[in-house]
């Protein structure tokens, strides 16, 4: 198959850049405001006040807000690496680098730090249950990359074993 008859992935390639910078100023936004932010919506009720009872050191909603506070930059801190690895694979793909063991480990970084961010939230589940949720999801993502990322490695092995075959 020539190159002119291969679908063109440009536009949709060119748009996932577009989020990753558009998501990268919105996080630093959230970097900068974030105190602002966390204040807003721990204080107007956003947040449930439940927390674990047997962490009697979490008895004052100030320390839970920041538990909260200290969870919310951790896991900003943990998306400038992923938003790094998205850029780079986006940028394998556009110069037809799919298999390669580089991908695989950008796809390693990226799973390894969801699932930092499912443990930063864990952790702060016991100031408030809302976290909770964004646990799972933290969880669900990285399991899902990892997933794709074995795919990927064996793919690679194979077109190896298919290479020193031909």
């Amino acid at each position: 198959m020539n190159k002119s008859n291969r679908p063109s992935y440009s536009i949709w390639l060119n748009l996932t850049l577009l989020t990753c910078a558009v998501f990268f100023i919105v996080c630093l936004i959230g970097d900068i405001f974030g105190y602002s932010f966390c204040r807003f919506c721990w204080y107007g009720d956003f947040f449930t006040e439940s927390y674990i009872g047997a962490a009697s050191f979490l008895g004052t909603p100030d320390v839970r807000f920041y538990v909260f506070l200290t969870c919310f930059y951790l896991s900003t801190l943990l998306t400038y690496p992923i938003l790094f690895c998205v850029v780079n694979i986006i940028l394998n793909l556009k110069k037809d680098h799919v298999f390669e063991k580089i991908n695989t480990r950008y796809l390693s970084i990226i799973s390894i730090c969801c699932f930092l961010i499912c443990l930063i939230c864990i952790v702060g589940s016991f100031a408030t249950f809302s976290l909770v949720a964004v646990s799972m999801i933290g969880l669900f993502v990285g399991l899902i990359v990892q997933c794709v990322r074995l795919v990927m490695d064996k793919a690679i092995d194979m077109r190896d074993e298919l290479d020193l075959t031909v």
